[in-house]
């Protein structure tokens, strides 16, 4: 965000009716101007700023309010079993040209550029890291976001416990970096296939959405209502995508109620509770597509909250049923532990509980 001048009127409108800047964002901002509004809604608090000098602070807090949907971390996860031992520097001798692989993969040209020439590094003999930012253009966005910049990353961990693997987390924050982490797990791939370290394709297990039946992939998504480890306290769900199966009869005893719907987006309290949702026979029925799971966290003496997003955002958006499974983790701590350090610190170690509990319930619940 680079602008010299600080917008008001319509272009101050154009910021406000985006639907990630809330009634509460708003109000809050008239608060402190001294303005109360006895009615919540932004037909009446957003003309009030419009007509109303804007600070830099004003600003900064409304622009970055409507950015911290899309720039939320998304992680994808992934094994890779491997025939033979290696080194991830004999891997990645050679640099990965992204930018041609970007220009390759559109017929016309891309909204996005990757900026400078990334590399893998290596972390230590067992981990190598591919991290890297985009710029991305949008002609057809309003003035205050025509170019931004969203990061993406690529780990790749070897693991020997047993066999040896590699653990692949792919991190993303916006459509354009998934798309990107695709383009380098496909370099991934052929150069471990060039170096004959995997040999087929069945040695790189992901969770889908289509590795379970109706029944099984509730079950996978409630394993996670539980205090599986030391620094959370299952709390409760609060939100469902739920989606019913044309081909399977609805149980008698909702028959009437479901028959008549497609899909439900659910909010509330305690969901797990729901008759609707807790009741065995009423499994086959409904599809999950995604869940959200309230904990409470005490991490080393921090007290906080975690909200857990867990699903195959694939099949929520265009179901597809190849959908690989997919977690964000949003953190609401107290103000005096609210840093980026402390919340980077706490999400990756929640993030490598959840990937042993997931490999654990995959391994219980799949069907295929």
């Amino acid at each position: 965000m680079n602008k010299d001048i600080l917008p008001q009127g319509d272009y101050i409108r154009q910021l406000l009716v985006k639907s990630n800047v809330t009634n509460a964002n708003i109000n809050f901002l008239l608060r402190e101007k001294g303005v109360f509004l006895g009615h919540n809604e932004k037909n009446n608090s957003v003309p009030l700023l419009m007509k109303s000098v804007i600070s830099p602070r004003d600003y900064s807090v409304l622009y970055d309010t409507q950015k911290t949907k899309e720039e939320s971390i998304k992680y994808r996860t992934s094994s890779i079993k491997c025939n033979s031992d290696f080194d991830f520097t004999d891997i990645f001798d050679t640099a990965i040209d992204l930018h041609t692989l970007i220009v390759e993969k559109h017929t016309y040209k891309p909204n996005y550029k990757i900026i400078g020439n990334p590399t893998f590094y290596f972390e230590d003999e067992n981990t190598a890291i591919f991290e890297y930012q985009i710029e991305r253009e949008n002609l057809l966005s309003d003035w205050t976001n025509n170019k931004t910049y969203h990061n993406g990353a690529i780990t790749l961990k070897k693991v020997s416990e047993h066999d040896i693997q590699i653990s692949v987390q792919q991190n993303s924050t916006s459509k354009e970096t998934f798309e990107v982490n695709n383009l380098i797990m496909n370099v991934v791939k052929e150069k471990l296939f060039q170096k004959s370290i995997v040999s087929s394709n069945d040695d790189i297990i992901t969770v889908k959405f289509n590795h379970f039946d109706n029944s099984s992939r509730i079950k996978f998504f409630y394993s996670f209502a539980s205090d599986f480890n030391i620094y959370l306290e299952f709390k409760s769900i609060t939100d469902i995508d739920v989606y019913l199966d044309e081909n399977i009869e609805s149980h008698n005893d909702v028959k009437i109620f479901l028959d008549e719907i497609d899909n439900l987006k659910l909010n509330g309290k305690g969901l797990q509770n729901h008759i609707l949702l807790n009741k065995v026979e009423y499994f086959p029925k409904l599809i999950f597509g995604a869940v959200k799971f309230r904990y409470k966290l005490n991490y080393s003496g921090i007290d906080g909250s975690a909200i857990i997003n867990l699903g195959f955002p694939d099949y929520v958006k265009s179901k597809d049923e190849n959908s690989d499974f997919q977690i964000s983790i949003d953190l609401v701590l107290n103000k005096q532990d609210k840093n980026q350090k402390t919340e980077n610190a706490i999400r990756k170690k929640l993030l490598e509980l959840f990937e042993i509990k997931k490999v654990e319930s995959y391994e219980k619940f799949k069907t295929t």
